[in-house]
């Protein structure tokens, strides 16, 4: 027979307090990560706009499409991960939450 052990309130306040403390401890580093890329994103699509409607003629606008396009390859991983660790951290504080 097994024994069921229940958790103090304090111990479940505790646990919810060090979720909510890590949460806002990693947001530092992935929203700064996340703001940049969806940035990126945005630059892409609208120099890809510009481009597409006035032709390959603006050349500007076909370095920014190319630089933008070339951040969010090189963002992706760390956008994956930021994305992730956000989902988890948030999924958990629901849990406890309930």
């Amino acid at each position: 027979m097994m024994m069921e052990i229940e958790k103090s309130d304090a111990w479940q306040r505790h646990q919810l307090a060090t979720l909510e403390r890590m949460q806002r401890d990693l947001a530092r580093l992935t929203h700064p990560v996340i703001r940049a890329v969806g940035l990126c994103g945005v630059a892409y699509l609208a120099s890809w706009a510009v481009v597409m409607v006035f032709g390959a003629a603006v050349g500007a606008m076909v370095v920014v499409a190319a630089l933008s396009a070339g951040a969010l390859v090189l963002g992706a991983p760390a956008f994956s991960l930021a994305i992730g660790v956000e989902r988890y951290l948030r999924g958990r504080l629901e849990d406890h939450m309930s």
